[in-house]
């Protein structure tokens, strides 16, 4: 249920950081709706940017699939030609992430807690 007095900003702030946990600190403050409309934007957005900067593999290489011993290279499988590069665009895209999922949430947490000061 939304909240019906002042929420904690420490506490919301925690929710962002655990699956769904940040969709009910979203709800709690009555923003759910533009939280998510907001959110899959940025994941289009950002999902087009790290496709862009680290394009996927168009063919795979057969000789790089097995290691020297016969087994499958999942290393290459995952995260492709460029392994430092997809590991640093996926730090970067989370870092993102989470930075504007925070920012959101502690803004209208604030916003919902002045609401109850001056009632």
């Amino acid at each position: 249920m939304p909240a019906t007095g002042k929420v904690s900003l420490l506490r919301q702030t925690i929710y962002v950081f655990i699956p769904i946990l940040d969709l009910y600190a979203a709800y709690h403050i009555k923003k759910l709706r533009w939280y998510l409309l907001i959110m899959i934007l940025v994941g289009i957005a950002m999902s087009g940017i790290s496709s862009a900067v680290n394009p996927p593999m168009t063919e795979i290489d057969e000789d790089r699939i097995f290691t020297i011993h016969g087994e499958l290279n999942w290393e290459y499988l995952i995260l492709g030609e460029n392994p430092e590069l997809t590991i640093a665009t996926t730090i970067i895209y989370q870092a993102v992430v989470f930075g504007i999922a925070v920012y959101l949430i502690r803004r209208w947490s604030k916003q919902w807690n002045m609401q109850f000061e001056y009632s």
